[in-house]
């Protein structure tokens, strides 16, 4: 422990056991930021996360509605307040999302894939499916791969821009549908890129065996 803050004791001096580090404790409680960072988790679970900004707008409201006596200019918190929170609280993050349509948000949720079960189980009793019946079920999907190179980080010289090469105008989109069994088998992919016709240069003799090929106007 410090000489200091046993000299403090003994004068008498007020102390903020609370406060860590040096510098100017926080404009608002700890209970507050805390609560702030539980919503703006909660958010983010959602599917409706906070930008730097909007983090900004709702501080300022709160501030504005319970009459808050702060620093905060017109009650909307700074650079150096934002960079403070984000200190104080290592659990968040700033990072970029991802896209998600809300009907496959709302897909995920565990009272909607409890009863897909349930309802699943029902049919295999029905048509008396069992665990011996896996090859007979299979599940298909399609994934989509965009050559986007604007979606993708790299490494690059500092203060010059940077662009990444492509053969197209590199916004086009690949789809793959895959198929497998319950049983693990898997059946042979098919492609589909974007064009008029297959172009020989897109097929590889390295390839999933028997993989097929197809093209659209828009993959």
């Amino acid at each position: 422990m410090p000489c200091s803050v046993i000299h403090s004791r003994i004068k008498g001096r007020k102390c903020n056991i609370n406060k860590v580090g040096g510098g100017r404790p926080p404009d608002l409680p700890s209970d507050v930021e805390a609560n702030l960072a539980k919503c703006l988790a909660a958010r983010s679970e959602m599917g409706y996360p906070c930008d730097k900004e909007e983090l900004k707008n709702l501080v300022q409201d709160y501030v504005v509605a319970g009459n808050l006596q702060t620093r905060f200019q017109n009650g909307r918190p700074g650079d150096d307040w934002y960079y403070g929170f984000m200190c104080r609280n290592p659990s968040l993050s700033l990072k970029k999302p991802e896209h998600l349509q809300k009907s496959r948000k709302s897909a995920r949720d565990p009272y909607v894939v409890y009863n897909f079960f349930d309802a699943l189980e029902e049919v295999y009793q029905q048509f008396g499916i069992n665990s011996c019946c896996g090859g007979l079920i299979f599940n298909a999907d399609e994934s989509g791969f965009c050559s986007d190179p604007s979606r993708l980080k790299a490494i690059g010289l500092k203060g010059k821009a940077l662009s990444r090469v492509s053969g197209g105008s590199g916004r086009e989109s690949t789809t793959v549908l895959a198929c497998v069994s319950a049983a693990g088998d898997i059946l042979p992919p098919l492609i589909v890129f974007k064009g008029a016709a297959v172009q020989p240069r897109w097929i590889s003799d390295g390839a999933y065996p028997d993989t097929m090929y197809a093209a659209t106007s828009n993959g």
